[in-house]
């Protein structure tokens, strides 16, 4: 008796939530005393790791990287001429109180007004910085470049404007994108044989870009010019199957085509197909269910006498 293993697999497209962040920037010089700039609360369009209630943070963000340019009232910042950060900051998981000039989005170091009434402040953020989250990140051109690993988040705002002495009433606040796509990964055995023929799941991979480059005036993610495609783990401990779906965890993934591949205890790696077929989206959370199935064959065999064949030659795969 011999056994076929079969894996059935299943996706849910999550819609997500949003959120925003708030932000302060770097200090120019003057005589005249210098006038801070307030970030007030944000938002991040998210539907991915990062995860918001009514606009706030669940949990802290570091290592934001906050960029600023000067120009002239009447001009628009030219970002692709920035090739370095002004300013970082730590988005917190409480809402800003205006009042008491305590805000959530908190920038080091402290960003003030242009001391010429003519000049006004821009901003712009992104995250994660420079080695946050072991994610190597570099700027230069205007362009941010990511290596990711399948476990963190990118998001990014576009340029706000702050203006100058004369127009700083308001908070200036970003507004955050995701620019990855979530895999969520789920497992069971549809029953004891699935169990025993696959044994423990001890790898599943969705395959990536993984060097990205942020072009900061455009917002726009895109692979590098020299793309590098890699297969992300969830990055999960062995785990025993069970006849109930159980997370698996979850991968970060450059959007587009997916490509799934698994590996148990009993069987080596391969490639599993998704139906119906899908296209990962930037800001969206895939839920992928993986169903181990095993169905007993039986097999009945005769014996030939040899014969003399016709000669050739083959490949084992």
């Amino acid at each position: 008796m011999g056994v076929k293993r079969t894996l059935l697999i299943v996706f849910l497209l999550i819609f997500g939530c949003t959120k925003e962040a708030p932000e302060k920037l770097p200090i120019p010089t003057g005589d005249e005393p210098q006038i801070p700039i307030n970030f007030g609360g944000g938002i991040i369009n998210t539907k991915a790791p990062i995860v918001s209630t009514s606009g706030i943070p669940t949990t802290q963000i570091d290592g934001i990287q906050v960029l600023r340019q000067d120009v002239h009232k009447n001009s628009s910042p030219n970002w692709s001429t920035v090739s370095s950060v002004s300013a970082t900051a730590s988005f917190f998981p409480y809402a800003s109180d205006p009042a008491s000039s305590v805000y959530n989005f908190v920038v080091t170091p402290k960003q003030y007004f242009n001391s010429s009434k003519n000049n006004y402040s821009h901003f712009t953020a992104y995250y994660p910085g420079v080695n946050e989250n072991a994610v190597a990140t570099t700027i230069a051109s205007g362009v941010a470049t990511f290596t990711i690993t399948g476990q963190e988040d990118i998001i990014s705002a576009p340029s706000v404007n702050a203006g100058g002495t004369d127009a700083h009433s308001l908070p200036v606040s970003f507004v955050f994108s995701h620019k990855l796509s979530q895999v969520q990964i789920y497992v069971k055995a549809a029953n004891a044989g699935a169990i025993t023929a696959w044994g423990n799941v001890t790898a599943v991979k969705a395959t990536s870009a993984t060097v990205l480059n942020l072009t900061i005036s455009t917002q726009a993610l895109a692979q590098h010019a020299t793309p590098v495609v890699t297969d992300l783990s969830t990055g999960k401990p062995p785990q025993a199957l069970t006849t109930d779906f159980v997370s698996f965890g979850s991968i970060l993934v450059y959007p587009g085509s997916l490509t799934i591949k698994v590996t148990t205890a009993n069987v080596p790696e391969q490639t599993v197909t998704i139906t119906p077929s899908i296209t990962t989206v930037a800001g969206s959370s895939h839920r992928i269910d993986l169903t181990f199935t095993a169905t007993a064959i039986n097999f009945s065999a005769t014996l030939t006498d040899w014969v003399t064949g016709t000669s050739g030659t083959g490949t084992v795969q």
